[in-house]
């Protein structure tokens, strides 16, 4: 997920989260050097990590961290690499990655009486026995290009109903979360279920031919030149582009909506588990998630945190409409994920 807004740091998250974690009964003390180590994304996301976020959570905890700026797939294969000694105590990355580590014995269960405010979250962003938690939501929906749209989409069967789409779709390539996300929902939508992987291959081969793009700001950067009219994309990268003048909207289809929901692990062969269990409890206390929301527009997974009236109309999926996120079991797919990749690769080129 890439995370980007022109306010970046003049959002007052500091002061906030400071005060969240007070009231959630961390106490503020005197920071301590700490090997402890966050992973998170580069650019603008770590921009925010080092000047907002990593000082709000020192002051509210006393812990300093570093940080480890990276890829997903980095952070994977240095866990894996570590053997019985992590470079990690937490994990963040997409839930369908973190399902394929989580399968192979790398987490396990966070203890509830030192995460609080995991108590708030929606139930569908925890796993079973709190065996990873999604902390930071990003809803996909279907944006398009108001000036070159006559009809806007109402449903994700538009892709296919909707003739002014035709040959003029944006979609993510395999290799993005978003791409499996799509294939489970359609699977869903025509099929049996959301693992019906069959009839969703056949659907998006319906979709031919469609440019693929391989990241978010890629896809809204196809959106504005108009190599395509339509594509799913979260509202993230469109509220900026509005944000900017640009002449694109987005909706949250009527079956509902898929998400990139970043998932939190506690890592059993890490050596810092209370500095990552009081991290967890940080990033999903409702005040941060608030202030994630205004910086990032992101939907708060904690149902306490408030977002006022005009970032409401701006980000529809807030509060009880968090239960339209169509969220999956990743269980049955990490087996399967190698395959998927190459038959996608091979038949949607």
């Amino acid at each position: 997920m890439k995370i980007a807004h022109p306010n970046l740091t003049r959002r007052g998250f500091l002061a906030a989260g400071g005060a969240a974690l007070a009231a959630a009964g961390l106490p503020f003390r005197a920071t301590a050097a700490s090997q402890f180590v966050i992973p998170t994304y580069g650019g603008l996301w770590a921009k925010f990590w080092q000047e907002t976020l990593v000082p709000g959570f020192t002051a509210a905890t006393g812990t300093e961290p570093r940080l480890d700026v990276g890829l997903g797939k980095d952070f994977v294969a240095k866990i894996r690499a570590g053997g019985d000694a992590s470079p990690y105590s937490i994990f963040m990355g997409n839930e369908n990655i973190a399902a394929v580590l989580r399968a192979e014995g790398f987490f396990e269960p966070f203890d509830a009486a030192k995460v609080p405010n995991v108590a708030n979250v929606y139930p569908q962003f925890v796993n079973p026995d709190i065996n990873g938690v999604r902390g930071i939501i990003s809803p996909i929906g279907l944006a398009y290009r108001t000036d070159l749209v006559k009809t806007p989409p109402t449903s994700w069967t538009d892709l296919w109903d909707n003739p002014e789409f035709k040959g003029k779709i944006g979609l993510y390539q395999i290799g993005n979360t978003g791409a499996v996300l799509m294939l489970r929902l359609i699977a869903e939508i025509y099929g049996g279920s959301d693992d019906d992987y069959d009839v969703a291959f056949a659907k998006f081969k319906e979709l031919l031919p469609f440019t693929q793009a391989s990241w978010s700001g890629e896809v809204a950067a196809g959106l504005i030149r108009g190599d395509y009219v339509v594509a799913p994309v979260d509202w993230t990268e469109i509220m900026v582009l509005q944000d900017k003048g640009a002449p694109v909207d987005i909706v949250a289809p009527k079956e509902g909506v898929v998400a990139f929901e970043q998932s939190f692990n506690l890592v059993k062969t890490g050596s810092e588990k209370e500095e990552a269990h009081q991290y967890l409890n940080y990033i999903v206390d409702p005040a941060v998630q608030q202030q994630m929301a205004e910086a990032f527009y992101t939907s708060p997974s904690n149902k306490d945190a408030q977002i006022d009236g005009e970032l409401a109309k701006r980000l529809p999926i807030v509060g009880p409409r968090m239960s339209e996120i169509r969220s999956f079991d990743w269980n049955s797919y990490v087996s399967k994920a190698a395959e998927i990749a190459d038959r996608w690769n091979r038949e949607m080129a």
